[in-house]
C-alpha cells in the first residue's frame, strides 16, 4: 500500500537492493575462488614437502646404516685379531653383516627416486650409488678372507674406511643439496602462488571498481534528483506554489502535487491558529496572574509553617534542657510560689511535684540563712533583675545541699515581672573538696597531725605571743631510730601504723596546749609552750621512754627510739627558721651521741655543722678541679716466686687541716662524695699502669672501693672500660674491699666480684679481722687476699691472744689458698715472725713508706736491695 502512493522510493529502493546484490555475489564469488585456489596451492606444497622430508630421511638412514655396518666391521677385524672370538661367532657375526649389506643395497638403489628432476643431484645419486655398490663388494671380500687371511682382511678394512669416509661425505653432501632443492622448490611454489594470488585480488579489485562506480553513478543521479526536490520543498515552505517540475522528471510530480496541497491546508490552519493564539494569550494572561498570587500566598504559609516548626523545635529542646540538665530549675511567680520544677531541682529536695507546685522554695528550712541575707537579694533583684550567690538547702532526709543558685527576672516589654527563673548547680561535692583539701593542706593524711605548713604557721604565731608577753618556748625535733629497719623487715604497712602509733604517744605525752606535728617520714616537731628548760627536759626524757616501749603491730612488736634535739626561744633563735636549724643540730647531736636521747643545742654544735659545711664544699671542689694525687706504698713478697706491687693511696695536698684521710675520706662516704673520688683513683692509678709498661717496668697496684661503689650495678662495666682505655690488662688492678662494705648485699656483692674476677681482676679484703669478720666471706666471696689489720700487727708483742689471732689467720688462709698481706709492720721483730709463720705479703714503714710514682719505680727497680728499714 505504501509502495503504491510513493512509486520513487520504490524505485529507488529495487535499484539500490539488486545494486547490492551483485556487489555481494561478486564478493562472494571472489572469496570461494581464492579459498579453494589457496587449498590447492597449500596441499601441492605439504605434499612435496612429506616428499623431500621422506627423502632426507632415507639418506640420514642410508648414513645411520652404513656407519653402524662399517663400525661393526672394523670391530669384527679386531676381535678376530685379538682372538676373542670362536669359529661360531665369526660365523655368525659374518651372517649378519652380509644381511646388513643386502638392506644396504636395496635402499641404495631406491635412494633419489624423488631428485631426477635435478640433474646435477641425480649425477650425485647415481655416484654415491655406484660407490655403495662397490662398498657392498668390498665388504663381501672382507667377510670372505675372514678368519683365514687376518692380514689381508685388515688391509681390505682400511680401503673400506677410506671408501666409507668418502661415502658418507658424498652422503652428506646430497642430503645438503636436497635440502636446498627443497627450499628453492617450496620458495618457488609459494611465489607462483602469491604471484597468482595478486593476479586474482586484481581481477577482483577491478570487478569491485566497477561495481562502486555503477553504484556511485547511481546514486549520483538520486542525489541530483533529491537535490532539485529539496529546491522544490523549500520554495512551497516559502509559499511560492507555481514551480513545476522539470521536463523528463514526471517521476517526482505526485510528490509536488501533495506539497501543494499539503501548502493549501496549512494556509488555512495558519489562519485558524492565529485566531486561537489571541484567545490563549489572554487566557494565560489571566493564569499567571492567579499563579502569582497562589505563589506568593504559598510562600507566606510557608514561611508560617517554617516558623511554627521552629518555635515546636525550640519548644521541645527547651523542654528537654528544663528536663535533662543536671542543674536545677524552677519557675517562680512574682509572689515566689512555684509553677514549675525540673527533676534536677526534684532530686535536689527530695520532693515531688505536687509537694512543691503552687508553694514557696524550701530554702529556708536550712537555717543557715538570716532575715538579712533575704532583704540584700530581694533589694539586688528588684534593682538589677539578676541575683547570684551561695545557698544551703535541706533535703527532705535532713542532709544539706550547697548550691550557687542564680535567679533572673522574667519581664513583660513594659517592664512588668511575670516569673522568677532559678537556676541552682549543686556544690555539695565541691564544697566537701575544699574542706578535705584544706585539711590535706594542713595536715598530715596518716596520723592527723599537723604538718609542716600548718607546724610554721603555729610557730610564728607563738614566736609573736611569747615575744609579746615576754616568754619562752621550745621546739623539739624528734626522729625514730631504727625505723627504716622496721620498714625494711616488716613492709610499708607495718611502718605506716608504727608512725600512727608513735602519733597516738605523743599525743598523749606533751600538754594539749603544745603542738605534735609530723614533718617527714619519720621526723616529727613538737611545740611546748610556756616553758622552762627543765619542763622541757623531763618531757623529752617521758617521750624518749614512751617511745622505748615496744609497738604491737599486725606483723609482730617492734621496737624503736627517738633521737631529741631541743632548741628554747629566745636564747636558740628567735625566728622560724632559726629555731628548726638549731633543734636538727641538736637532733643530729643526740644521733652521734648514740641515739635514743635528747640533746639540748649548744653553740659548738652549730659551729661544728658549719666547720662541716666547709668541709663538704672543699671536698666537692676538690674532685671538680682534681686537686688530689695519688702516693704508692710497696707491697713486698716474703715468698718466693711472687711479685712485689703497691697500694695507691689518696693524699690531699690542698685539704689544710683537713687533708688526713682518716677525716676526709669518711666524710666523702657519708655525704655522698667518695664516688668522684673513686673515679680519680682509678683513673689515676690506670694511668700510672699504662706509664710504667710505657717506661718497660710495668707495675701491678691496687686500689681501695668503698661500699658505695661496691653497690653500683654497672661497676664491672666501668671497671674494664677504665683498663680497655689505657690499654692495660685487668689483672694489673687488684681491688682491696672493706669487711664493712661486705655486710650490705653478701648475694648481691658476690655476684658483683664474680662478674670481676671473670674480667680479671683481683680481689682482697682489707683490715680483716678489725670489724665484722666473717669466715663466710672467705667461703662464699671469689677472694684472692686478706691483709691483716694492722692494728693486730702493731700489738703483735704486746698480747699472745694477737699472736694466737694472726697466726689462726695465716694457717686458715693458706690451708683454703688465699694469700696473705700484714700491714703496719714497723719493726724486725713484726717481720720476722710474719716470716716465719708463712705470711705471703708485708706492707709498712719498716719497708717502705708512701711515696710518689717515680720515686716507687725507683724502689721497684732496686728490687731485693731495697727491703731495707725506712728512715
Amino acid at each position: 500500500m505504501l509502495q503504491r502512493h510513493f512509486p520513487l522510493a520504490r524505485t529507488i529502493s529495487r535499484q539500490m537492493f539488486w545494486l547490492q546484490a551483485l556487489l555481494v555475489i561478486l564478493l562472494l564469488s571472489a572469496m570461494t575462488f581464492l579459498h579453494y585456489y589457496s587449498d590447492e596451492q597449500t596441499w601441492q606444497l605439504a605434499e612435496e614437502s612429506r616428499s623431500h622430508a621422506r627423502e632426507q630421511q632415507q639418506l640420514a638412514d642410508t648414513v645411520s646404516h652404513l656407519g653402524d655396518l662399517h663400525n661393526r666391521l672394523i670391530l669384527l677385524v679386531e676381535e678376530q685379531e685379538a682372538g676373542q672370538l670362536g669359529a661360531t661367532d665369526i660365523m655368525r657375526r659374518k651372517l649378519s653383516l652380509q644381511q646388513a649389506l643386502n638392506r644396504l643395497t636395496r635402499n641404495t638403489l631406491a635412494l633419489g627416486e624423488q631428485s631426477w628432476q635435478s640433474p646435477g643431484l641425480a649425477s650425485l645419486v647415481r655416484d654415491i650409488q655406484a660407490d655403495l655398490m662397490r662398498y657392498h663388494t668390498q665388504a663381501g671380500k672382507l667377510l670372505q678372507l675372514l678368519p683365514s687371511e687376518t692380514e689381508a682382511a685388515e688391509e681390505q678394512a682400511l680401503i673400506i674406511s677410506r671408501q666409507v669416509t668418502h661415502d658418507m661425505e658424498k652422503l652428506r653432501k646430497l642430503a645438503r643439496q636436497q635440502r636446498e632443492l627443497s627450499i628453492r622448490h617450496f620458495e618457488a611454489g609459494l611465489q607462483d602462488t602469491l604471484h597468482t594470488g595478486q593476479r586474482m585480488q586484481n581481477i577482483l579489485l577491478g570487478l569491485l571498481f566497477a561495481a562502486l562506480g555503477l553504484i556511485g553513478w547511481r546514486m549520483h543521479r538520486i542525489g541530483s534528483q533529491l537535490q532539485r526536490t529539496e529546491a522544490l520543498l523549500m520554495a512551497l515552505g516559502n509559499g511560492d506554489t507555481r514551480i513545476e517540475p522539470p521536463p523528463g522528471d514526471a517521476l517526482f510530480r505526485p510528490v509536488f502535487d501533495a506539497l501543494r496541497r499539503f501548502r493549501t491546508l496549512l494556509l488555512s490552519q495558519q489562519a485558524l491558529l492565529a485566531s486561537s493564539e489571541a484567545q490563549q494569550q489572554k487566557l494565560e494572561h489571566m493564569v499567571n496572574e492567579r499563579t502569582a498570587h497562589l505563589q506568593q500566598a504559598n510562600r507566606q504559609l510557608e514561611d508560617e509553617i517554617r516558623q511554627r516548626q521552629q518555635a515546636e523545635k525550640r519548644r521541645r529542646l527547651y523542654e528537654m534542657v528544663f528536663e535533662h540538665t543536671e542543674d536545677a530549675v524552677i519557675i517562680t511567680t512574682p509572689d515566689t510560689h512555684i509553677v514549675a520544677a525540673n527533676p534536677a531541682y526534684q532530686m535536689m529536695t527530695g520532693m515531688t511535684p505536687d509537694e512543691l507546685y503552687g508553694k514557696r522554695p524550701p530554702i529556708t528550712r536550712s537555717g543557715h540563712h538570716d532575715r538579712q541575707f533575704y532583704q540584700q537579694l530581694w533589694a539586688q533583684l528588684s534593682s538589677a533583675g539578676r541575683w547570684q550567690g551561695e545557698v544551703v538547702n535541706r533535703h527532705t532526709d535532713g542532709s544539706l545541699v550547697h548550691a550557687l543558685l542564680t535567679i533572673n527576672a522574667a519581664t513583660e516589654p513594659d517592664g512588668s515581672v511575670t516569673h522568677y527563673v532559678g537556676i541552682l548547680s549543686d556544690i555539695t561535692q565541691l564544697k566537701l573538696a575544699e574542706t578535705q583539701l584544706r585539711r590535706l593542706a594542713y595536715y598530715d593524711p596518716l596520723t592527723a597531725l599537723p604538718n609542716r605548713v600548718l607546724l610554721k604557721d603555729r610557730l610564728a604565731h607563738e614566736i609573736d605571743i611569747a615575744r609579746e608577753e615576754k616568754r619562752s618556748f621550745a621546739t623539739m625535733l624528734l626522729d625514730l631510730d631504727r625505723f627504716k629497719y622496721v620498714n625494711d623487715t616488716l613492709g610499708h604497712k607495718a611502718g605506716d601504723e608504727l608512725l600512727m602509733d608513735v602519733a597516738e604517744r605523743l599525743r598523749g605525752t606533751v600538754r594539749l596546749e603544745d603542738t605534735v606535728a609530723r614533718l617527714s617520714g619519720d621526723e616529727f616537731c613538737i611545740i611546748v609552750r610556756d616553758c622552762s628548760p627543765s619542763h622541757v627536759a623531763r618531757t623529752a626524757e617521758a617521750i624518749v621512754s614512751v617511745l622505748n616501749l615496744p609497738f604491737r603491730l599486725e606483723a609482730r612488736d617492734a621496737e624503736v627510739g627517738a633521737s631529741i634535739g631541743i632548741a628554747m626561744f629566745p636564747g636558740d633563735g628567735e625566728s622560724t627558721e632559726h629555731l628548726m636549724k638549731n633543734a636538727d643540730a641538736a637532733m643530729y647531736q643526740a644521733k652521734a651521741l648514740g641515739r635514743n636521747r635528747y640533746c639540748f643545742f649548744e653553740p659548738a654544735i652549730e659551729a661544728r655543722l658549719r666547720d662541716e659545711m666547709e668541709l663538704f664544699t672543699q671536698l666537692r671542689h676538690a674532685i671538680e678541679a682534681q686537686q688530689f694525687v695519688l702516693h704508692y706504698q710497696p707491697v713486698v713478697p716474703l715468698a718466693a716466686g711472687l711479685g712485689s706491687y703497691g697500694e695507691a693511696l689518696l693524699r690531699w695536698p690542698g685539704g689544710g687541716s683537713q687533708a688526713s684521710p682518716g677525716v676526709f675520706i669518711p666524710f666523702a662516704e657519708q655525704h655522698g662524695l667518695i664516688e668522684g673520688i673513686g673515679d680519680f683513683v682509678l683513673e689515676a692509678a690506670c694511668r700510672f699502669v699504662a706509664l710504667s709498661v710505657e717506661q718497660g717496668q710495668p707495675q701491678s697496684i691496687s686500689i681501695n672501693l668503698s661500699a658505695r661503689q661496691l653497690a653500683m650495678s654497672n661497676l664491672p662495666e666501668r671497671l674494664v672500660q677504665a683498663v680497655s682505655q689505657h690499654g692495660i690488662p685487668a689483672s694489673a688492678i687488684e681491688l682491696e674491699l672493706t669487711e664493712s662494705s661486705l655486710i650490705q648485699n653478701l648475694e648481691a656483692i658476690s655476684v658483683t666480684l664474680t662478674r670481676l674476677r671473670q674480667a680479671g681482676f683481683r680481689i682482697a679484703i682489707d683490715d680483716f679481722g678489725a670489724g665484722y669478720s666473717s669466715l663466710n666471706y672467705l667461703v662464699e666471696l671469689p677472694v684472692d687476699k686478706v691483709k691483716i689489720d694492722q692494728r693486730f700487727i702493731w700489738s703483735l708483742f704486746n698480747s699472745p691472744r694477737n699472736q694466737a689471732v694472726v697466726k689462726a689467720i695465716l694457717s686458715l688462709a693458706r690451708t683454703i689458698g688465699i694469700q696473705t698481706v700484714a700491714e703496719g709492720v714497723e719493726t724486725a721483730e713484726q717481720l720476722a715472725f710474719l716470716q716465719a709463720h708463712g705470711c705471703h705479703y708485708v706492707q709498712g714503714y719498716y719497708l717502705a713508706r708512701p711515696m710518689g710514682q717515680q720515686d716507687f719505680l725507683a724502689f721497684q727497680q732496686l728490687g731485693p736491695a731495697s727491703m731495707t728499714p725506712a728512715g
